[in-house]
């Protein structure tokens, strides 16, 4: 009987036609593209950009399989197949219904949005490069928290609207101001007495900016950063967009990740824990809707037209579900600014795809012995978003976010903790990441066949950090 071996890793010399590509060059693509893809600040001038930068970040990753071995995550295949069906259906609709005035845009997003997934998806199958990108994106958004820190403070000693550096496309607003240090802004809001710019950050809008901080939160524990001054930041960050949807999916997932996620046996502590943790997702609610600034109370007297609108639209995709379930033409003012007001525009399918797409794939993950898993908060927190405040159609990088928090999951302990080569140790140190575990501890951890001998996890040659 013949025994079929693994393919073993290609370790020799780098040539024309077998490049040896470094991690950062896939990871850096697609850091690019969050800002150059919708739902990105330069989105929507921007997207056939982004999705070049994407297929590039993509064909890097496969160049790198001659000498970097791979470990796909079917969790992420399957999100992006149910992903694929979603926006077939879309635009197999747009042709049903006759609406030629959207066909040649949702071509257009089927496009940029499968066609970026798929290559996030290559990119995600190699663990280092999974790694970087997750340590890449937080680093990324306490990078903004900071500056958007340093802008209030700054206005704090000034006045309100200092330090303009330049304007920048935010998404359909057209120019919108860039502060010192470089905080971006479309408007400025008072705060107990003070104004404070209202952070946009990497997203065309405050609410999608405050949905990559929450979920930020909980990647940056998948990928090692646990320390104080990375939370911090974050919610530096989501506090700085002044997003009431933002902030109440925040506290709701994080009271419910923290009180009723289950944690295995039947115990009266858990029983305890999962009785207060009822208590505290009433108190999130709460908070969500009596918070100061943050909080629905306060945005319906600064407002009051946005929520309007947005009811108005939902109302309609909760009459589509018994009069037109298969969706039509969008009538009222922002028609399909959420997936339940989607069912109107792209029909009841398209909705229960995209939900699928975020939410079985946490099915289907094969987690490590003892990694606390982080992909069903992030997937949460994406999917209450666009249930609640934003649309799913075109939103391109909340997909590989999602993509990335499902691969993250499936990381050894010893992968997640391994300190990288582009920041100094000192400084990964305080963004948490602890000392990396022995060679020989982590070839006990990893799965068989994961990695080549000659090259141990924790080395990450290229890692972001």
């Amino acid at each position: 009987m013949t025994t079929l071996l693994p393919r073993p890793v290609r370790r020799g010399r780098a040539s024309v036609t077998t490049p040896r590509v470094p991690v950062v060059l896939p990871v850096g693509l697609l850091l690019v593209s969050i800002v150059l893809l919708r739902p990105g600040t330069l989105g929507e001038y921007t997207a056939l950009i982004g999705c070049g930068c994407a297929l590039a970040a993509g064909v890097a990753a496969v160049l790198r399989r001659e000498f970097a071995p791979v470990r796909p995550v079917r969790a992420v295949s399957a999100l992006l197949a149910l992903m694929a069906l979603a926006y077939t259906w879309m635009v197999l609709h747009g042709v049903w219904v006759d609406d030629l005035d959207r066909i040649r845009s949702l071509f257009q997003d089927f496009v940029l949005t499968i066609g970026s997934l798929t290559a996030a998806v290559l990119v995600l199958a190699d663990p280092r490069a999974r790694l970087a990108l997750g340590r890449g994106f937080v680093v990324l958004l306490c990078v903004i928290g900071a500056m958007w820190i340093v802008t209030a403070l700054y206005w704090s000693v000034t006045y309100a609207g200092a330090g303009q550096v330049t304007t920048i496309p935010v998404g359909t607003v057209g120019p919108q101001p860039v502060y010192f240090p470089f905080t971006v802004s479309y408007s400025t809001s008072s705060v107990f007495g003070t104004d404070v710019p209202r952070l946009t950050g990497i997203g065309r809008e405050s609410g999608w900016m405050a949905m990559y901080c929450a979920a930020g939160w909980f990647v940056a524990e998948a990928v090692g950063y646990r320390s104080w001054l990375v939370k911090l930041l974050l919610l530096a960050g989501l506090v700085g967009t002044l997003s009431t949807a933002g902030f109440g999916v925040f506290v709701v997932v994080a009271a419910l990740d923290v009180f009723l996620r289950p944690r295995g046996g039947i115990r009266l502590s858990g029983m305890v824990r999962q009785l207060g943790g009822l208590v505290a997702m009433g108190l999130a609610g709460w908070v969500a809707f009596y918070a100061p600034v943050l909080g629905l109370a306060a945005k319906q007297t600064s407002n009051e037209a946005s929520l309007d609108e947005r009811s108005d639209a939902t109302a309609a995709g909760f009459r589509a579900l018994t009069h037109q379930p298969l969706g039509g033409h969008g009538t009222e003012k922002q028609a399909g600014i959420n997936l339940i007001s989607d069912v109107a525009v792209n029909g009841l399918p398209f909705v229960l795809l995209v939900t699928a797409a975020l939410l079985v794939p946490l099915a289907l993950l094969r987690r490590p012995p003892g990694v606390r898993g982080r992909a069903a908060p992030v997937a949460l927190v994406v999917f209450a978003t666009l249930l609640t405040s934003q649309p799913a159609a075109a939103s391109t990088w909340v997909f590989v976010l999602v993509a990335l928090a499902l691969a993250c999951d499936e990381l050894t302990d010893a992968e997640r903790t391994a300190p990288g080569t582009l920041l100094p140790r000192g400084l990964q140190r305080l963004l948490g990441v602890r000392s990396a575990p022995r060679a020989s501890e982590a070839s006990t951890l990893a799965p068989s066949g994961s990695e080549s001998p000659s090259s141990p996890v924790p080395s990450l040659p290229g890692d972001l950090s």
